[in-house]
């Protein structure tokens, strides 16, 4: 048994936020095959989606001319890794978190970058383009694709975890992660992606929902609002854990992966430990209770941070 599955059994059942409209689901078309390198007009759109002015776009542009194919493609889009790879990076630094407890960290990251091509150019070159993303706040001086990306996890599971028991008090830190710390720090992160990908309103905002994956319609229910999420360019975090049978500490949320993609009948799924994409068959989702490589190695869902249009 899950801790999840003792708390849904109390708090009932969620009920889901915006549920997919009817009709053909575009994230269940297969993204189309990458060109080379992005143009010029993607780039640019990119960085006006994410609200840099526009002599900053400008900017960007030329940055990214500069780059070599692979390098570009990590700024632009760092949730896919290149062609013929299955490890995600920026520069020649695999995206894996760098200790035993900053998953999440890992995580809000990749939010960070995808959110932000300006953050994404940043750990893959070292350089800035105007004003310093609020993203980078806290994060101390690095040289390297790695040690940067270690100092933006560094940062972000300090940001994660503060205020985040009763509104006031910082949560350990050596506890990793908690799903309402990083459903916060993740809205601050992706504010604008919505409003930018068509969902509408001013963007949006994350909201971490428990999940008891031996309730298959609310399993159902929250792939739905994964996929609708998908197809506006919006990636979701899932959090995994096992159950008592490999005792207490196992039952609860253990790691945090990414869903960055899907097609009709999988999940492309972002894992930090490793860095690696995997796929995920929705059935297997459905049916829990297996040990995955894309769930860090355990075995069920059992928390969501999913994304919900701003009034």
């Amino acid at each position: 048994m899950q801790l999840t599955s003792v708390l849904r059994a109390v708090r009932g059942r969620t009920v889901p936020l915006e549920p997919a409209a009817a009709g053909q689901d575009p994230a269940a078309v297969p993204a189309p095959r990458r060109p080379r390198r992005p143009g010029a007009d993607l780039v640019r759109a990119r960085a006006v989606g994410a609200g840099l002015a526009e002599d900053d776009a400008v900017e960007l542009v030329a940055r990214v001319e500069r780059l070599s194919d692979r390098e570009a493609w990590q700024v632009v889009d760092p949730r896919r890794p290149a062609r013929g790879a299955s490890v995600l990076r920026f520069g020649t630094a695999a995206a894996r978190q760098v200790d035993e407890t900053s998953c999440g960290a890992a995580v809000l990251a990749m939010l960070a970058a995808h959110g932000n091509p300006a953050v994404a150019l940043w750990l893959v070159t070292g350089e800035h383009i105007g004003e310093t993303p609020s993203a980078l706040d806290g994060v101390a001086p690095a040289s390297g694709p790695a040690g940067r990306l270690a100092g933006l996890q560094a940062a972000l599971h300090v940001r994660s975890t503060r205020r985040a028991v009763l509104g006031a008090l910082p949560w350990p830190t050596a506890l990793g992660t908690p799903p309402w710390g990083a459903a916060r720090v993740a809205t601050e992160l992706c504010s604008g992606v919505g409003a930018v990908h068509g969902v509408g309103g001013t963007g949006i905002a994350y909201r971490s929902v428990m999940l008891d994956d031996t309730r298959h319609d609310e399993v159902r229910a929250v792939l739905a609002r994964i996929r609708r999420a998908l197809a506006h360019g919006v990636p979701v975090p899932l959090y995994t854990g096992g159950d008592a049978s490999s005792g207490l500490a196992a039952a609860v949320p253990r790691h945090v992966v990414l869903v960055t993609g899907a097609d009709a009948t999988s999940l492309r799924v972002y894992e930090p430990s490793t860095g690696q994409e995997h796929v995920v068959a929705e059935d297997a989702v459905l049916a829990g209770g297996t040990p995955r490589a894309a769930y860090g190695g355990w075995s069920h869902v059992c928390w969501a941070l999913l994304p919900v249009r701003r009034a």
